[in-house]
């Protein structure tokens, strides 16, 4: 199962395109921060930046133990054909700098592309010890069914929006299913640090608890059994999103966050 509570992800903004690199220096510089207070859930995907994310971790994470570490990429929609799958997991492994992922995820139930397509392709990297563990992102309990229908190997994780102030996507039943077949929910966007430091709930819980709204808002996806990966490239950001791993939210805390 995956090994942290965070991920670090640096080139979240820059999707779908190569972006300028003048911040790599302070991205690096963040990651490696981040892995020396014991973060080690790295999140990459195809999207960021065509490869880019990829690049920028693989430099970050020279000299450091694999074994120590859990990488979990995406592949994009023009990767999940047949026979694309295989080039472009060889590419990521390139990039990163590593021989396997812990964690490979199809990023999306496409209704353009042919994403099931992708399963055996995904069954043999498995198979061969190149990739650790299947995940879906953004894929409803039906998209699941399918997939463990055709794919030999079970989903490991699905990916999705999820936060205090938006559940839409993880209802009872999904969470039930996910609950019954093991399947971690890992929630990106964690954390809309506008819309939380707006809401009288969550700093009144927050002030209660000498914390920040933001770590009100991972504590009480921690608390769901969830794994959310906020994006920090500040030191300040890393420490304080570690830090909601020491809150305890309260069950009046939670009945309270669970009505937003």
């Amino acid at each position: 199962m995956i090994a942290s509570t965070f991920n670090f992800d640096p080139t979240d903004a820059y999707r779908g395109s190569r972006p300028n690199t003048t911040h790599e220096p302070a991205e690096i510089d963040a990651l490696k921060y981040s892995l020396s207070k014991g973060q080690n859930h790295i999140d990459c995907a195809e999207l960021y930046g065509a490869f880019y994310t990829d690049e920028v971790v693989g430099r970050a994470l020279a000299g450091t133990t694999r074994e120590d570490l859990y990488i979990a990429d995406k592949l994009w929609k023009q990767s999940v054909a047949a026979g694309k799958v295989r080039p472009t997991v060889e590419k990521m492994l390139q990039k990163l700098d590593t021989d396997y992922l812990d964690l490979l995820y199809i990023h999306s139930a496409w209704e353009d592309a042919p994403w099931r397509k992708a399963l055996p392709q995904i069954d043999e990297l498995i198979d061969d010890g190149i990739v650790r563990g299947l995940g879906v992102s953004n894929f409803t309990v039906s998209q699941m069914q399918a997939v463990m229908k055709l794919s030999k190997h079970p989903i490991v994780a699905n990916q999705v929006k999820y936060n205090v102030l938006y559940k839409d996507e993880v209802t009872q039943e999904f969470s039930d299913f996910c609950d019954k077949h093991a399947i971690q929910i890992v929630a990106y966007q964690p954390i809309k640090r506008t819309e939380v430091f707006g809401d009288k709930t969550i700093q009144r819980i927050a002030a209660k608890h000498s914390a920040t709204a933001s770590q009100v808002a991972l504590a009480w996806l921690i608390s769901k059994g969830a794994l959310p990966i906020p994006k920090a490239t500040q030191k300040a950001h890393i420490d304080e999103n570690l830090g909601a791993t020491n809150l305890v939210l309260s069950a009046d805390d939670i009945e309270q966050l669970d009505k937003l």
